[in-house]
């Protein structure tokens, strides 16, 4: 199965064209022995190649390293294919890259595929109680994410301050008459990173508490000193029913 679409325009300024295909496949033993972690066996392959500027062998290498980027300060992270690297090969998979400059990027994914049925999940677990009029400033520069996440709060009863940024949520925290209860806020994010935000409103709002919230896992970001161990954290993407039931350990908590 294969298609092409659009090349996005960080890959190719003057446009071009990205190209995805998959095929079931099957691994001899001397494929895999050739690469770490992989087994016989069958595999679902997935291609995705684009016609953009490239990268250089220099990058190539260092391209899954955590923080690793070749943006500008503020436009990138560096933690989007270390977590694409982590997810692939914690399934038993491996991916690789494929670049020439000027020539354009293949990604090849290989994940292991099963003649097994699905597992179907448990129900959900009833939903904990509402928030009762508490007050919790959320901070996420994602403004889908954002309104989601103070719907979600909405229904269950929080009053729900929202910031797109680090300095808008200490201009909020500034502002804010009475006690804000919760400070839910992204860890990664330009300008200022989630550690600094909480920190900073802790001297406007000496008694809020702090909820940290990230698409990836703590021990990645504590390895590489962005959030320290033993903070609360809650992985993206949760449901309504994780939220709340995080939110209410954290109020539970100690102040911070």
């Amino acid at each position: 199965m294969a298609g092409a679409f659009p090349v996005p325009a960080q890959a190719a300024t003057s446009g071009g064209t990205l190209a995805i295909a998959t095929a079931n496949t099957n691994l001899d033993e001397e494929y895999a022995a050739g690469r770490a972690n992989l087994q016989p066996g069958g595999y679902v392959s997935v291609k995705v190649s684009d016609t953009g500027t490239g990268m250089p062998l220099g990058v190539q290498e260092r391209v899954f390293e955590p923080f690793f980027t070749t943006k500008p300060k503020g436009e990138g992270t560096g933690l989007g294919l270390a977590t694409v690297y982590g997810i692939i090969t914690q399934a038993g998979g491996a991916v690789r890259i494929y670049s020439e400059p000027g020539l354009g990027t293949t990604v090849t994914v290989l994940l292991p595929s099963t003649d097994r049925d699905a597992q179907i999940a448990p129900s959900p677990q009833a939903e904990p109680e509402g928030g009762a009029g508490r007050v919790v400033l959320v901070v996420e520069d994602e403004a889908a994410l954002r309104e989601v996440t103070r719907r979600m709060l909405d229904r269950a009863g929080y009053r729900v301050l929202t910031a797109a940024s680090g300095p808008e949520a200490l201009e909020i925290a500034a502002r804010e008459q009475g006690p804000i209860d919760v400070l839910l806020t992204d860890v990664v994010m330009p300008h200022i990173l989630g550690r600094e935000v909480s920190d900073r409103v802790r001297t406007l709002q000496p008694g809020v508490r702090v909820l940290f919230m990230s698409g990836y896992a703590h021990g990645l970001l504590s390895a590489q000193g962005v959030l320290e161990p033993g903070l609360n954290l809650i992985e993206k993407p949760f449901t309504q029913a994780a939220l709340l039931t995080k939110l209410t350990d954290v109020l539970a908590g100690t102040p911070g």
